[in-house]
């Protein structure tokens, strides 16, 4: 096997590659005709799969971008990159193998991929679903910690893309903390709160700009709240009103 720093190259620019692949784009397109980009809020995602071209469809493009990102941090997890490899958790709390390393930079490039598609001009989504396919094999109970922060703040806010990455930042800190970890992960040596902290971080990262617009429209009053109806107007823009 080649040497794991060259592992460390190709793994993400290959992830990077896969979360590029547009399905709430390609499945709209194929249903519907219509052009993600240039309909609803203009976001190639699940979400605006939904409200241009129904439920099903939504489901079904949102479904497969959750399971690229399960699919390509399942690949590297179960793939040994390095040699000197040990099934004992590391006694340093920040100390990790190339595996580690690997699979923080995978998991990060295809959110990173989904955001900012090379197949659609760095157009993309806001990467919730698939960054939902990640933490469910990283770390399940990460993730419903997370969808319990979401739940809660748009609850008490009624805004739904602001609490989306709001409750990222509310749950780092357990990220970095969170002790248990499934099987499937302790059996590959990678049950560290440190790692599961730098996915998180990376995740933050990626997503960040996607947030810019709705955090911008928040303050101006503009950002659309839970219970609103979504209509579409003759251009199949999102009406406001």
């Amino acid at each position: 096997m080649a040497l794991p720093w060259i592992w460390a190259i190709v793994c993400p620019v290959l992830a990077y590659l896969i979360g590029s692949i547009p399905f709430s784009f390609i499945i709209t397109k194929l249903y519907t005709g219509k052009d993600l980009r240039k309909v609803g809020t203009k976001n190639v995602g699940g979400l605006n799969t939904m409200i241009t071209s129904g439920f099903n469809v939504g489901f079904l493009a949102g479904l497969f971008d959750f399971i690229k990102g399960t699919i390509c941090v399942t690949i590297v997890m179960v793939i040994e990159f390095d040699p000197t490899y040990n099934d004992v958790l590391p006694s340093v709390y920040y100390q990790m193998d190339w595996d580690g390393i690997i699979y923080i930079l995978v998991a990060t490039a295809v959110v990173l991929g989904h955001n900012f598609s090379i197949y659609l001009k760095f157009k993309g989504g806001r990467g919730l679903a698939t960054s939902a396919g990640i933490l469910v094999v990283l770390n399940p109970l990460i993730l419903l910690i997370y969808l319990v922060c979401l739940a809660i703040l748009v609850v008490l806010t009624k805004y739904a893309r602001p609490s989306t990455f709001l409750a990222f930042f509310l749950t780092l800190p357990a990220a970095f903390l969170l002790p248990l970890f499934p099987p499937w992960v302790v059996n590959q040596g990678l049950n560290s709160p440190f790692i599961l902290g730098i996915v998180f971080v990376g995740l933050i990262i990626v997503t960040v700009p996607k947030y810019i617009v709705p955090v911008i429209d928040l303050f101006k009053g503009k950002e659309y709240k839970v219970g609103r109806e979504l209509k579409l107007n003759e251009k199949d823009e999102l009406d406001a009103d």
